[in-house]
């Protein structure tokens, strides 16, 4: 019995130790997936590889809840919100944090409703709904503070005071600044980030020189201690040499700004002129500044207005014309009555002859009665006298047939007269009905055409028309809509030593295309941020114009990479015509237009060198210009153009081009809107 019952406890605890090793097994599994999937997210993030990240933060939040890793799970929710607003939409990244809250709240957990607040505050910070914002970090601070207090909530507080700094208040920017310096578990990058803010709300307040100097030199030892600066170092070290009139120190800081930030390195020239005294050049580089910032040019809009007054004339001159043609007839109505009351006179006189004569007839007839010797005599002339009255008589009646045909000629005048007097009423009727609709009609038009101009003013404002004067590049572009507002569209931006730049065609015309023209400079200006590769900027247009696009519009588009130090071209072609390169044409892979469809993965090609070469790219407004034969300008001639051109710089290259058109087209009205852009790196 002993040894049975030994055996049955030797059974059991080895049971047990597989059951552990087992349990710990499948443990140290869990952890390492969980792990791989939290590195294929932020590798999906950084690539912005939308759909790739969204099913990983799905696994990861499946597994993290599995494996009853709370924070884990609202951590990658979370996540999921910032990516949503940073890529994807705003507004679907604000349902996806209130959803994230809506869970952490059903299921009671407070760092759920950390996360929630946290995203939210982030989300609405980039919305400028500053004190929504706010009130979520607060909230997210009590939290931390009451179930959290081992966590650091310095990220916390330099969110709050870059939105206090805005709104100027510096009293909690002091409290929030002081909180990150003194809290032990900060790391040094935020008690940096820190210092910078103190520095630059001194500036704002113009506080004493010491105070200044003070908190500069506290700035200095703490970036000594990191090893590196922050982004606010130019700034801050700009204003410090202002502060002591260094402006030997301060050109130098302005010379060294990047050149991706033209505009920034103008305001700086301008704060510098403007601190030295020199307050003319200080005006004339911010007048600089906006130009570049605003992207404003100086061109004049053309004007076209509809000239209704010819219409008008020539209405008026018919009106004119017609009522002559009636006086006319009037006149001669007034001559025919004339006519038939002297006949109507002549009439009367023949009928009182024809009287005397029946008289005399009466006469002669007594006498034969009283006179019977000269009855023979008498019978012969009566019988005479009864044949001129008989033909007097016919005379008479044949008279009286005139004149009552006189009388109904002029009846059936009087009546036309009637008629064509009503139906002139009613044509002149008609026509002050005309002319009051036309007045509308042209005052309609007037204030379309107005609206029209205002958009064009507007559209042409998009695009660039200050070109950059580099020693590296010469740049140059134009824009001809075909409309008074048009779908075409070119843009550039210089990051660093990276020339960012596109040219595209939206299908259609007039006010819609110039919509959706205006919709894809914004995006690819917002994407051009993230130095991103061309291919991957088409993706993420394609994905946001395909969004809720019921009317199927889409543009052609080629988008270039230029390196302004390697002269490497990375370029990505979605749909449009091949540029030309030195007066051939690139070879290139096929890419749909966007906004088409969702979720495409463009293909991007690239050009090791092209240092030295004429690179051209445009909108088939121009290799499909039309003279009044309908012939079109073609590829042939646009190659012959520019092969025997390539020696030019951009400007008056496209300005003999344009003429070149000008000469072909002939006077012919422009069929489609015409884009060109050429640069050359040395």
């Amino acid at each position: 019995m002993c040894l049975i019952r030994k055996i049955n406890i030797q059974t059991v605890f080895a049971i047990l130790f597989l059951l552990l090793a087992q349990a710990a097994l499948g443990q140290t599994a869990d952890s390492l997936q969980l792990a791989q999937l939290q590195k294929e997210m932020y590798r999906h993030y950084s690539k912005h590889n939308t759909p790739e990240f969204m099913q990983t933060v799905e696994q990861l939040k499946a597994l993290a809840r599995k494996a009853g890793q709370e924070k884990l799970y609202y951590k990658a929710y979370g996540n999921q919100a910032i990516y949503a607003s940073a890529y994807i939409n705003r507004g679907e990244a604000v349902e996806t944090a209130k959803a994230l809250y809506r869970q952490a709240e059903q299921e009671q957990s407070q760092y759920g409703l950390y996360t929630a607040n946290h995203v939210l505050g982030t989300i609405y910070t980039g919305l400028s709904m500053l004190d929504e914002a706010k009130s979520h970090y607060r909230d997210a601070l009590d939290i931390l503070r009451d179930d959290y207090p081992e966590e650091s909530r310095s990220p916390l507080y330099l969110a709050m005071t870059k939105i206090e700094r805005a709104e100027k208040h510096y009293d909690k920017v002091d409290e929030y600044i002081r909180y990150v310096l003194n809290d032990p578990k900060a790391p040094l990058q935020h008690k940096l980030s820190a210092l910078s803010y103190r520095c630059m709300s001194l500036a704002d307040r113009e506080a004493p020189e010491a105070e200044r100097d003070k908190a500069y030199a506290e700035r200095e030892e703490m970036k000594r201690r990191l090893g590196h600066d922050d982004n606010f170092g130019y700034i801050i070290d700009f204003d410090q040499a202002m502060l002591h009139n260094d402006f030997e120190r301060g050109r130098e800081i302005v010379e060294k700004l990047p050149d991706a930030s033209p505009a920034t390195k103008i305001l700086y020239r301008s704060k510098l002129y403007y601190a030295m005294g020199d307050y003319k050049e200080a005006y004339r580089y911010y007048v600089r500044y906006k130009n570049v910032y605003d992207s404003l040019n100086n061109d004049n809009v053309r004007k076209s207005t509809l000239d209704a007054g010819i219409l008008l004339d020539k209405a008026r001159a018919e009106s004119e014309a017609k009522d002559l043609r009636l006086a006319n007839q009037e006149l001669e109505m007034k001559r025919i009555a004339s006519e038939l009351q002297k006949k109507m006179f002549q009439d009367d006189a023949v009928a009182m002859t024809l009287e005397m004569e029946r008289t005399r007839l009466q006469e002669m007839e007594a006498q034969r009665a009283n006179d019977s010797l000269m009855a023979n005599n008498v019978d012969l002339q009566v019988s005479e006298y009864r044949s001129q009255l008989k033909a007097r008589e016919n005379q008479e009646r044949l008279r009286q047939l005139k004149w009552v045909a006189a009388g109904l000629l002029a009846f059936v005048g009087f009546v036309f007269l009637a008629i064509f007097a009503y139906i002139r009423h009613l044509q002149l009727k008609r026509l002050k009905e005309a002319y009051d609709k036309l007045e509308e009609t042209t005052a309609a038009k007037e204030r379309i055409e107005s609206e029209l101009r205002i958009a064009r003013t507007i559209q042409m404002a998009m695009v660039p028309h200050e070109f950059p004067e580099s020693r590296r590049l010469n740049i140059y572009a134009s824009m001809t809509p075909a409309k008074e507002v048009g779908g075409d569209l070119y843009d550039f931006v210089v990051i660093g030593d990276k020339l960012y730049f596109c040219l595209g065609d939206v299908s259609g015309k007039g006010v819609p295309a110039a919509l959706f023209m205006a919709m894809s400079i914004r995006l690819f200006r917002t994407l051009c941020k993230y130095r991103l590769q061309p291919a991957e900027i088409a993706t993420s247009m394609n994905n946001e114009l395909a969004l809720n696009n019921e009317n199927g519009m889409f543009v052609t588009m080629f988008i270039g990479l230029l390196d302004l130090v390697s002269g490497r071209l990375d370029f990505c072609n979605a749909g449009h015509n091949p540029p030309v390169l030195n007066g051939d044409f690139i070879e290139m892979e096929p890419n749909a237009p966007l906004g088409l469809w969702e979720n495409l993965d463009y293909e991007g090609e690239s050009l090791e060198n092209i240092k030295g070469k004429q690179f051209f790219v445009y909108s088939d407004g121009l290799n499909e210009a039309e003279n009044g034969n309908h012939d079109q300008y073609g590829d042939d001639r646009l190659l012959r153009f520019l092969k025997g051109h390539t020696d030019l710089a951009a400007h008056p290259l496209i300005d003999l081009l344009m003429a070149d058109v000008e000469q072909h087209v002939d006077g012919a009205g422009p069929s489609d809107d015409m884009t060109m852009l050429c640069f050359r790196m040395k």
